[in-house]
């Protein structure tokens, strides 16, 4: 009897989460666990580590659970396969159930430390910060994209203070430097969404047009809503 395979979005409460196993010659990483859907108490597993944060006992998922059959020693077993999970309708392990690696550590360290070099040197070129100051206040800004509590450093030349709130992102908070009033960025990300609404260019078409995954990526807005209106005929 050959396998039979059907994939079907299910939303599983997780009563019971296992210890992740390592299976097979490669040692790939296996996470087994129990779920209800509705009344019935089953046993689940995903080999997909991207997942593995998502499946907690008490939680309650939206997933695609690929369900096999399989005949061996005369014995039908049923595999029951968690191949995707999605919160607010989005995918949280890639794009589509296989194939897509989704973007390695390395990469999303480095969009983090590009961004982070990139408010720098705007606070520099707009005279905020000395130039030689763009390293050290990159460092600042990559802390506080990895949630790490630091310390603004001093400058020799003048002191600047930085209001690091949890409620406000790098991009929009005020920046105080001696000598000048309080000046806060108008250009972010939250500014290009608006400017999007307001001519009615979706999300994902502006990220056909920047070929972007993400507005993390972009490093000179101005630069992005110039090629989005080029692409769009916006005055």
């Amino acid at each position: 009897m050959a396998d039979e395979k059907k994939t079907e979005r299910k939303n599983l409460t997780i009563t019971h989460v296992e210890e992740i196993k390592k299976v097979g010659e490669k040692q790939i990483p296996k996470l087994p666990f129990k779920a209800k859907d509705g009344d019935t108490e089953l046993v689940y597993f995903t080999f997909r580590s991207s997942l593995f944060d998502a499946i907690k006992v008490g939680q309650t998922i939206n997933a695609d659970v690929e369900t096999s059959t399989r005949v061996w020693d005369g014995q039908t077993y049923t595999d029951r396969r968690v191949v995707q999970v999605y919160i607010d309708g989005q995918p949280i392990g890639g794009k589509g159930q296989q194939g897509y690696r989704g973007r390695s550590p390395e990469e999303l360290e480095q969009t983090a430390r590009t961004m982070s070099l990139s408010y720098a040197k705007d606070l520099a070129v707009a005279d905020k910060i000395p130039v030689g100051e763009i390293t050290k206040q990159a460092d600042v800004f990559y802390a506080w994209v990895k949630k790490t509590e630091v310390k603004v450093p001093e400058s020799k030349v003048e002191k600047e203070t930085i209001d690091f709130s949890e409620e406000k992102p790098p991009e929009t908070r005020a920046t105080t430097v001696k000598g000048s009033g309080t000046v806060t960025k108008v250009q972010n990300v939250a500014e290009l969404k608006g400017l999007m609404a307001k001519h009615k260019v979706g999300t994902r078409e502006a990220y056909e047009i920047l070929s972007i995954g993400s507005f993390m990526e972009l490093i000179d807005l101005d630069e992005a809503w110039a090629k989005i209106k080029e692409a769009k005929n916006i005055d």
